[in-house]
C-alpha cells in the first residue's frame, strides 16, 4: 500500500495563522507544505517545499514539530507532519501562482471553514490547547503531539 507523507506550516501570531488561497473556486485555504522526497527529513521537506511555495526563507532551527496525522484511504496511507513557527505577520508573496492565488494572515477560526479536514483539526489543536497549563518540565505552553 503507497503511503504519502506531507510537512505543513502553521505559521502563527497571536490568533492569526498563515494560509494559501487556493486558485479557482469555490475559496479554499491550505497551510505551506508538501510532500517529502526520498531522502529528506519532513523538517527539511518543509523548509524546501515553503520556499518553493511562497517567499518565506525558513530554518529547520525555528520549526518545533507539533503533530503527526495519519489517514488511511484506498489508494494508500496519508500523513502529514505538522510544524509551528511564530512569527510577525508580514506580507507575504506567493511564487507558486498557478496553484496559490495569495497567501494571507487570517484569524484561525475564519479560516478553518475553508480548509481541508486535517489541516483543520491541527490548527483548531494548537488554538484550543493555548489555554492550557504550561508543562514545567520542558518548558513549552503547549506539548509536542506525537499523533491523533
Amino acid at each position: 500500500m503507497k503511503k504519502t507523507v506531507k510537512s505543513r506550516l502553521i505559521a502563527i501570531h497571536k490568533d492569526k495563522v498563515l494560509v494559501l488561497r487556493k486558485v479557482g473556486g469555490p475559496l479554499r485555504y491550505t497551510l505551506p507544505g508538501g510532500v517529502k522526497k526520498k531522502k529528506e527529513t519532513e523538517s527539511e521537506t518543509l523548509v524546501r517545499e515553503v520556499g518553493e511555495e511562497i517567499k518565506l526563507k525558513l530554518s529547520e532551527a525555528q520549526l518545533s514539530f507539533y503533530l503527526s496525522h495519519t489517514k488511511k484511504g484506498k489508494m494508500g496511507n496519508m500523513v502529514k507532519n505538522y510544524f509551528l513557527v511564530q512569527m510577525k505577520p508580514r506580507a507575504i508573496k506567493v511564487k507558486e501562482k498557478y496553484k496559490f492565488e495569495e497567501a494571507l494572515w487570517l484569524e484561525w477560526k475564519e479560516a478553518l471553514p475553508f480548509m481541508d479536514k486535517m489541516d483543520r483539526m491541527a490548527v483548531r489543536s494548537y488554538f484550543k490547547s493555548l489555554g492550557r497549563k504550561t508543562n514545567k518540565e520542558n518548558g513549552y505552553k503547549v506539548p509536542p503531539r506525537l499523533a491523533m
